[in-house]
């Protein structure tokens, strides 16, 4: 029997679909879920925490820098909003994530003393909030992890470490190194988040149904969806490589960049290390018409935590389609998952739930070229009364607010013409910038939701009438550039925008 089998049959009589009893495990809902109609203006975040009660989930995590303009400093005003929210729904914020960006700077890497600064700016934030758990994403030093100790035990905040299919696996030697200083240090303060991404037993038929959608050839798809069952991880992804090697188009070599990631632990692993487990992210890809996850052990993963004793959240995390047209329905399936392996959670007597229509017209991948002008903003720019080029604002589609050290580039086409970073001046939160000069810009963000406004070179400006505009802006982040990820070879516009200059 293969390994891959032998890990399957033995994770399959972990779960037997009956509740355990003498659990004290909690459910909450990752909100970033949703920011993309949030953004789109069909939800609010009120709706989403409204959603997330509703379905019995008294915790709720969040990706900071989506609510809080400017965190890790907010707001008093931004604070007491959010824990008026709170109040009104019955809910705790119990997770905040953030980043430590080692490519902060382009030239070099972040010291372990800045690196700790990040962290100590986030759990004062936390502390704020009376959030009690920080999560730390992508692969920090693990340097930066005991350095941050003290600062963490001082303010009384717990950090976990995301572990996620990928760069940040159990089969990283990275992770293996992270681990040894959580179980050296001694302290409760610092420990791990693993992402059930990590437990995927089969590449499920939406990712075949993308990768096809694409371009990808139906036979290869299926063959790497079979082959990731029979072998083991790293055979896995040096099968991948291979293929990658020899494809000869961009679809393809897409695709299998982002399928190679796949990996399946038997999750008996979570015993052995519940004790540093400070949160869970419960990652879920696909949910059939029975409230199953068709791609991911679940069974294995909850008797695996119980029998560890962990007794901290389950935050359900989707990155997927929704389904029936209903953004909130796979998490319904997902919570009534759940309710078969830890027990019942009534919901909440909340009369209607949120309007739950997909925001279609935003959603798209990190890596998808979408068009991030927005409509309507093309103007000519003047400089003391002359006309000195012209502007358009962008949105950016990158999931959280990021320093300007960390916006890499954009590019502008006008009417065929391109644009680039070296013609440019940005316009963020109320100061300029020239573009080369926001490679040290660390304490200025640009935010989720708020337009930066590109301001081109072009004595003269454009020509009063009709243009086609499209723009790309481009943003520089670590567990993006390594590892991995795909880089990109070309620019490649959206579909143009028309709009009109009449000033």
């Amino acid at each position: 029997m293969m390994q891959r089998e032998m890990e399957q049959k033995s994770a399959g009589q972990n779960g037997t679909g009956q509740k355990p009893a003498g659990h004290k495990i909690k459910r909450s809902v990752t909100i970033y879920s949703w920011h993309r109609q949030v953004e789109a203006g069909m939800l609010t975040w009120e709706d989403c925490i409204k959603a997330a009660a509703k379905m019995g989930c008294s915790g709720i995590e969040l990706l900071g820098q989506l609510y809080f303009r400017y965190c890790p400093e907010a707001l008093d005003e931004d604070i007491e909003s959010w824990k008026e929210l709170m109040w009104t729904y019955g809910t705790q914020m119990i997770c905040h994530d953030f980043f430590v960006d080692m490519t902060m700077y382009a030239h070099r890497r972040l010291t372990v003393r800045e690196g700790v600064d990040i962290i100590r700016r986030h759990a004062l934030f936390a502390k704020k909030l009376n959030c009690p758990i920080i999560r730390l994403g992508g692969t920090a030093l693990p340097e930066i992890t005991k350095a941050a100790i003290p600062v963490l035990e001082d303010l009384g905040i717990k950090m976990g470490q995301e572990l996620h299919n990928g760069a940040s696996s159990f089969a990283m030697p990275w992770t293996q190194k992270l681990l040894e200083v959580i179980e050296q240090s001694g302290s409760k303060y610092i420990g791990i988040i693993p992402d059930m991404s990590m437990f995927t037993k089969h590449i499920g038929e939406r990712n075949i149904q993308f990768g096809i959608a694409q371009g990808v050839d139906e036979t290869l798809a299926r063959d790497v969806a079979a082959m990731f069952e029979k072998v083991s991880n790293e055979d896995f992804r040096s099968y991948c490589a291979e293929l990658m090697e020899k494809a000869e188009d961009d679809a393809t070599k897409d695709w299998l960049s982002m399928i190679y990631r796949m990996e399946y632990f038997d999750p008996s692993i979570l015993t052995k290390l519940a004790p540093h487990i400070v949160h869970c992210h419960g990652k879920f890809y696909e949910m059939d018409d029975n409230n199953e996850e068709t791609t991911i052990d679940y069974p294995g993963i909850i008797k695996a935590l119980i029998d560890g004793g962990y007794n901290g959240y389950i935050s359900a995390e989707y990155e997927g389609a929704p389904i029936n047209n209903d953004t909130f329905e796979p998490f319904r399936r997902y919570e009534k998952m759940l309710d078969k392996y830890l027990g019942k959670f009534p919901d909440a007597n909340f009369p209607d739930w949120p309007d739950a229509r997909p925001a279609t017209d935003t959603q798209g991948g990190f890596f998808t070229p979408l068009q991030q002008a927005i409509d309507g903003t093309l103007k000519n720019w003047y400089d003391d009364g002359e006309c000195t080029g012209f502007s358009v604002d962008v949105r950016s589609f990158y999931y959280r607010g990021v320093p300007l050290a960390l916006f890499e580039s954009a590019y502008v086409q006008v009417d065929g013409q391109v644009y680039g970073p070296e013609d440019m001046r940005v316009l963020v939160d109320g100061e300029l910038f020239e573009f080369k000069d926001m490679c040290d810009v660390t304490l200025h963000y640009w935010n989720k939701g708020y337009p930066a406004k590109l301001i081109i070179r072009k004595p003269g400006g454009l020509s009063q009438g009709w243009h086609e505009v499209s723009a790309i802006a481009e943003i520089r982040a670590y567990y993006m550039r390594e590892g991995f990820a795909p880089r990109r070879r070309s620019i490649s516009f959206a579909k143009p925008l028309k709009m009109k200059v009449d000033n």
